[in-house]
């Protein structure tokens, strides 16, 4: 498919999208969600679907080389907006036209500031679970990476415990798996490049733990 077709198909989905409008950086979530919708009419009843921010988008795909994932991370979003994306008319029809096998669902690093209500995020995650449920596929939640305070002031560790630990509640009330594919590095060190995004060796985690799942 050329650049110019890409382009157009974009620029004519762009105005589809509703959910556009209350995301960050909405040329990237319209070309997203394009790439992700196009994407999903590729996958069979055994495909994975990656759901939430820049920690799913910035996985290698190489790293998930064999297995029939799509990646429908973006960046910059919270878990609000990941709800946002995958309800918008054209990702739900493709959704339902193939329904993936798994929805893995990793999000809330970038609601881990200040003042934000652990419970509110939880129970979003869990309206997230709903739409794939309600499209016959098996949610699967993970725990958020730790935030490294040393490195970052944007974020916050405590929250980012807080979120996960209300999000853990949350799926054991819902009946929805929930996995710590961290748990082995929460007291180690550089876990992150930047305080936010994973470093190699927690790619690399994070990767095992989809494969163990998908």
């Amino acid at each position: 498919m050329g650049l110019v077709k890409v382009k157009g198909i974009v620029s004519s989905w762009k105005r589809r999208f509703s959910a556009a409008r209350s995301l960050p950086w909405q040329d990237h979530w319209t070309a997203r969600a394009a790439m992700v919708s196009f994407n999903l009419q590729w996958v069979g009843p055994k495909s994975t679907v990656l759901v939430g921010d820049s920690i799913l988008e910035m996985v290698p795909h190489q790293a998930l080389e064999g297995l029939n994932i799509v990646n429908a991370g973006f960046g910059g979003a919270k878990t609000a907006n990941v709800y946002a994306s995958v309800r918008s008319p054209v990702v739900m029809a493709a959704l339902n036209a193939n329904p993936p096998a798994k929805a893995i669902i990793q999000a809330g690093t970038n609601d881990s500031t200040t003042g934000t209500n652990p419970i509110a995020v939880a129970e979003q995650t869990m309206a997230i679970c709903s739409l794939f449920r309600k499209i016959g596929s098996l949610p699967v939640v993970f725990a958020i990476p730790p935030i490294e305070e040393k490195k970052t002031a944007s974020r916050s560790a405590s929250m980012a415990d807080a979120i996960n630990e209300a999000t853990r509640s949350a799926s054991v009330k819902n009946a929805v798996t929930f996995t710590d594919p961290y748990a082995s590095l929460r007291n180690s060190e550089d876990v992150t490049q930047d305080g936010i995004h994973l470093s190699h060796k927690a790619v690399a985690t994070l990767v095992e733990a989809i494969r163990a799942v998908a």
